[in-house]
């Protein structure tokens, strides 16, 4: 059966949602005619207004921002009479709700103990198998005949994000870098006490405006930057990364936004399979990831790794310009 109404699940973070994308633009270009929906969380659902290929979302949500019970999932999936469903996060709610919903082709990997509930299968190991996320996404196509890696997420920004952004940081053109010290805690962080010394360095030596930005009342004051942590909702957030020279953080969503946004990235990861840049580095500034020199990571705990402290501000700080001396502009993303 050809697919004509699609529901790609991935109700999580905004940064994986940001890096299946091809996922969705990949069906487009296959299936001509056919609409693709994401069933995906309230806050990356707001991705929706950059994205001009994905034709409809159900968010996973109650009116008290919970995910959606069992029954009203698999109402909400009845309702939009969809043919098939591809499970990007797989889990026994989203699987049991796309069975009672009764939709025909449902995509999911093999190995999980509610895995029943898929009629197309896939043997599929992503912890260990040594692809980019993007490209583990991509994967599941295989069940409709498509077989694609190496795929890029874009996004489109919008004037309404500029606006935003415009109004918030009241620059007047002039140019800047964003620094996003936190995360969501899946990954390890860079030391805040280093951003903070990074930060000082581009106020006194680069000439640009140093922008801060994040949702963490933990940060604490940035000496000589614009500090508007806390100010933005995604929509604005998006505009001040689009406009931004240079774009530095974790490994965290916003990394996502600004890397799909085609601003340059730099960002800093442990080396190793589970959380490291091979599979969750950003897909278009690879080149720009800062790892700690010498062995993987081996820590137990990544809440108490300290394998980044590796990386002083000194040297972030000599990868910041050597990046600022190739040039202010960076080539124009396309699908």
């Amino acid at each position: 059966m050809i697919p004509r109404r699609i529901l790609l699940v991935r109700p999580d973070h905004m940064g994986d949602l940001i890096l299946s994308l091809p996922v969705a633009e990949t069906l487009k270009k296959a299936f001509h005619g056919c609409q693709v929906y994401y069933l995906a969380a309230p806050g990356p659902a707001a991705l929706a207004s950059l994205i001009d290929y994905v034709d409809g979302w159900i968010v996973d949500a109650d009116h008290q921002r919970r995910p959606l019970s069992l029954a009203d999932l698999a109402s909400r999936m009845r309702q939009g009479n969809f043919d098939h469903l591809i499970e990007l996060r797989p889990s026994w709610r989203t699987a049991a709700a796309g069975f009672l919903s009764g939709i025909a082709y449902r995509i999911g990997t093999s190995r999980r103990f509610y895995s029943f509930f898929y009629n197309q299968r896939l043997n599929l190991h992503r912890k260990s198998s040594g692809y980019h996320q993007t490209d583990l996404e991509l994967v599941m196509l295989r069940a409709l005949g498509i077989q694609v890696s190496g795929l890029m997420p874009h996004l489109k920004i919008t004037d309404s994000c500029r606006a935003r952004a415009s109004s918030l940081l009241n620059l007047d053109g002039k140019s800047y870098i964003v620094i996003h010290p936190g995360s969501g805690g899946s990954a390890v962080d860079w030391p805040l006490e280093f951003y903070r010394a990074l930060a000082g360095m581009l106020v006194d030596d680069s000439g640009l405006t140093v922008v801060i930005t994040g949702n963490d009342d933990r940060l604490g004051a940035f000496d000589g930057c614009i500090d508007i942590n806390g100010k933005t909702d995604l929509e604005a957030l998006a505009g001040v990364v689009a406009g931004a020279r240079l774009f530095i953080s974790n490994s965290t969503g916003p990394l996502h936004l600004a890397d799909a946004l085609g601003t340059r990235c730099v960002s800093f990861y442990v080396d190793r399979p589970d959380v490291g840049p091979v599979r969750w580095g950003p897909r278009h500034n690879m080149e720009n990831v800062m790892t700690p020199p010498g062995n993987r990571c081996e820590c137990g705990n990544l809440a108490h790794c300290h394998c980044l402290e590796q990386i002083t501000p000194d040297k972030a700080f000599k990868k910041v310009t050597e990046i600022l001396k190739v040039g202010e502009d960076r080539a124009v993303i396309e699908p």
